[in-house]
């Protein structure tokens, strides 16, 4: 990962996403303190506020302790509140959390991949075939509850030698069913990316993710695993939703919109993206704006510079760049103090999600859970 962590962050870095200090490496040394209330007050808190007995509420707390050990963050109530907080946002302290209506999802993805004829014949046969449990495919759909009954359901249907390999050609494996899981809601391409930077085997990530101490580290990783120069937690949880830097992205774009006098949607995203998430060669509507704006304002600096140093997008890098120096000195010059983070403006839209839902609903319920749990605990300290 760009611009990750090396080595354990101290409390410097703490104090940074609090808004009290830069963060950058900082190493923590053995004598540094560590600002957090006792195990029992963590334990007692979930134990009550979830119904869970002493020793499951005991487990999680140890996993979130230790994932913040692993990616090297220092251990404070609020990093571990930020952990929790994202838990009970995503899952309840629910390991494979039921999903409301998953078997219709499920149901609806094997109607639009009989879209294509070759596909149809194939499944047609394969759902009136047995499971191992006795029910056939089709009526196993209905027994769907979880997003790990969803995958296994899926593996054991795309284990005959024709099914499969059919499948497979229309890149409809079981990743592509169920991308995200776990406790935490984290992505399975990203667990594997990260996994060798945390010591961590990147086999079997799936039902690594399945089980409490997978799901709570990658989503710590995925949480804490690279530096920012962010004010506020807040922030971090808006990146948790909408991509590492999103944030800081989407304050770039706002400066950028405004020096330019052009519309532009502050998503987070400053180059165009495939379905998949590589990037591709389209100019995006940033980079459009930015061109428009140099060439009037900076015309030493090139489409060239600009199209690079936007491909810095989810690095701490990018803010050394000339573009986003550029554009910060620009919008310091006619406005003041530069935008550096905002909420990106990212409507939600999953199979699994059934409201009308934004980034920042998102941001703000984790910030609410994570503010309550600090109160909490520094009441009971």
């Amino acid at each position: 990962m760009t611009g990750r962590f090396r080595g354990s962050v101290g409390l410097a870095c703490v104090l940074a996403m609090l808004g009290l200090a830069a963060c950058d490496q900082v190493h923590q040394t053995n004598d540094q303190p560590r600002l957090i209330a006792p195990d029992a007050v963590f334990t007692k808190m979930i134990q009550h506020s979830h119904r869970l007995n002493e020793a499951d509420a005991q487990a999680w707390v140890s996993d979130v302790l230790s994932s913040l050990d692993t990616v090297g963050m220092v251990r404070t109530n609020e990093s571990a509140c930020a952990v929790m907080a994202v838990i009970e946002q995503e899952s309840g302290y629910k390991v494979d959390p039921a999903v409301p209506g998953l078997s219709k999802l499920l149901a609806n993805k094997i109607k639009k991949m009989e879209e294509n004829i070759a596909v149809r014949l194939a499944l047609g046969m394969r759902l009136d075939q047995p499971m191992a449990n006795g029910k056939t495919f089709r009526e196993g759909i209905a027994l769907v509850k979880t997003e790990r009954d969803m995958a296994n359901w899926y593996a054991e249907f795309t284990a005959s030698k024709f099914t499969g390999p059919i499948l497979s050609q229309f890149g409809k494996g079981v990743d592509d069913v169920v991308g995200t899981v776990g406790s935490m809601q984290v992505s399975i391409d990203y667990a594997r990316r990260v996994a060798a930077q945390l010591g961590q085997s990147s086999l079997n990530m799936r039902e690594t993710l399945y089980t409490r101490k997978g799901g709570v580290l990658f989503g710590t990783a995925h949480l804490f695993y690279y530096p920012t120069h962010y004010e506020q937690m807040l922030y971090r949880f808006a990146d948790y939703n909408a991509g590492h830097y999103a944030s800081r992205n989407a304050g770039f774009q706002a400066m950028v919109a405004k020096l330019a006098a052009k519309p532009l949607a502050a998503d987070g995203d400053l180059i165009n993206h495939r379905a998949e998430g590589d990037p591709n060669k389209s100019t995006s509507q940033t980079e459009a704006a930015l061109q428009q704006l140099f060439a009037k304002k900076m015309p030493n600096i090139s489409a060239q510079t600009i199209a690079q140093d936007l491909a810095l997008e989810k690095s701490l890098d990018f803010e050394q760049s000339t573009t986003y120096r550029t554009v910060v000195q620009l919008y310091q010059q006619k406005y003041g103090a530069p935008i550096a983070q905002q909420i990106p403006k990212i409507s939600l839209k999953s199979e699994k999600i059934t409201r009308n839902l934004t980034t920042e609903w998102y941001a703000n319920s984790v910030n609410r859970r994570y503010q309550q749990c600090l109160a909490t605990v520094q009441k009971s300290t």
